[in-house]
């Protein structure tokens, strides 16, 4: 296995003080996997006292050291080294109340949450030490909990996500005991603060097995988005429609780039249709789902916490996602002036998700008509525009000149012209602006 120079010190630094060291979990498991670590966690039968003096020439942090840990500084690299030890009881079933040092690397690895993470290697032999069988665990693409699966969700109910999550980005199917326990253990997430789930379950939505696992362990998400209940095997009734709401959805999701914004908005678009639904001779529909659903996803995320940023994001794109953009420059420079530029291409990436997501005989249409919309805003984003209040070739003060009165007035003229601007109803000109200007001072306005 190779290991960083900061990492072989580090295991040197142990070793000649008499103890073991060994790296372990992620980094071991994403080398036998042909993937390069990007961080390197330790084990070490040294006690937290015994590793303060071993690297009592290097700068380290031991806020953890009461649960044996200690994050130590070489080479401008921060390592962790946590000593073996064996976990009491998790009443909040998240922490355990509890832990005792132990010289024993076996007993450390018996407290992890799964095969594939609870491997050991050891520099100075080149062995791996694998208890619990996780190498074929690896090889077989498998997720298989350490001993009792129950008891290992009991124990830390985030283990739940965090296997969904290893599900999703890794590819890896979950042994059939691990997944029953699940199932069974899921109602223990309501234990879990929102910031831990909302962190897990992003890097869950972003895996390239998303829709996959969404689909299995719906249960298991209703847990903490109860909402979704209701998309679950609803017919849309549509002749544009070839999935039910949530089956869409999922559609969407893999259609889309593993970018937490984006994946949050398809897994949220139409979350609020059902709530619309209704029927006549044409079939089903959703007039006004992008309301609904706006408000839902709003609350969903604000309740898990997520930034205000994310929040606003996403409420913007689910907003507008339904919207029939006439393909002309004058809609698409509207556009890009209310949403953005950025905002108006993230869209446009909605837009096409959304049409994979729904019957395929008007596929093809719908990607022409986004590409096309896609190139109108590309040429107005080269040429000079206005797309912005601030760009306009008149301020404020320039309506002051005019002898128009400092106040509100001021920015409702403003806003006038802007609108008149994005309607081609003027030239970005401080002649032509201030001329409409004039016209506006006395009016009703």
């Amino acid at each position: 296995m190779f290991l960083p120079d900061y990492v072989l010190k580090a295991v040197d630094i142990l070793n000649k003080n008499g103890y073991k060291a060994y790296p372990v979990g992620g980094c071991v498991r994403n080398h036998l996997m042909g993937i390069l670590p990007d961080d390197y966690d330790m084990t070490t039968n040294a006690t937290p006292e015994e590793m303060l003096v071993a690297f009592k020439g290097y700068s380290s942090f031991d806020a953890g050291l009461k649960h044996g840990t200690l994050s130590v500084i070489i080479d401008s690299q921060v390592i962790e080294i946590t000593t073996h030890r064996i976990e009491s009881t998790y009443t909040d079933n998240r922490h355990p109340d509890g832990v005792i040092f132990t010289r024993q690397l076996e007993l450390d690895l018996g407290r992890r949450d799964f095969t594939m993470n609870a491997i050991a290697y050891e520099p100075m032999t080149k062995a791996y030490h694998d208890p619990y069988m996780g190498i074929g665990d690896i090889r077989n693409s498998l997720i298989r909990s350490v001993g009792d699966a129950k008891a290992r969700f009991e124990e830390d109910a985030l283990r739940i996500l965090r296997a969904l999550r290893f599900s999703s980005v890794l590819g890896f199917s979950i042994e059939q005991k691990t997944s029953d326990a699940i199932h069974s253990c899921k109602h223990l997430l309501e234990k879990i603060s929102p910031e831990r789930i909302y962190t897990e379950f992003t890097k869950l939505i972003c895996g390239s097995n998303a829709a996959s696992v969404l689909r299995e362990y719906s249960d298991v998400i209703e847990v903490f988005i109860p909402e979704i209940r209701p998309m679950i095997g609803f017919d849309q009734h549509n002749i544009h429609h070839c999935y039910d709401v949530y089956e869409h959805t999922l559609a969407t999701l893999d259609a889309i780039e593993p970018e937490p914004l984006l994946r949050w908005t398809m897994l949220l678009h139409d979350i609020g249709k059902p709530e619309t639904f209704f029927t006549d001779e044409r079939g089903g529909h959703f007039y006004g789902h992008y309301k609904n659903s706006t408000d839902i996803a709003v609350r969903v995320l604000t309740r898990l916490r997520a930034s205000n940023n994310t929040i606003d994001r996403v409420k913007t794109l689910i907003y507008h996602h339904d919207s029939v953009i006439p393909e002309s420059t004058k809609s698409v420079r509207r556009l890009i002036s209310k949403l953005g530029y950025d905002t108006l291409t993230d869209l446009f990436k909605v837009n096409r998700a959304d049409a994979k997501g729904q019957a395929p005989h008007q596929l093809k249409e719908r990607i022409e008509h986004i590409d096309r919309l896609e190139n109108i805003a590309e040429e107005l984003m080269q040429g000079v525009e206005c797309f912005d209040i601030k760009h306009m070739m008149i301020k404020g003060n320039d309506l002051i000149s005019l002898g128009i009165p400092k106040g509100k007035r001021i920015g409702k003229i403003l806003a006038i012209l802007f609108d008149e601007l994005t309607e081609e109803k003027l030239t970005n000109t401080k002649e032509a602006l201030m001329k409409r200007a004039l016209e506006l001072k006395d009016t009703d306005i």
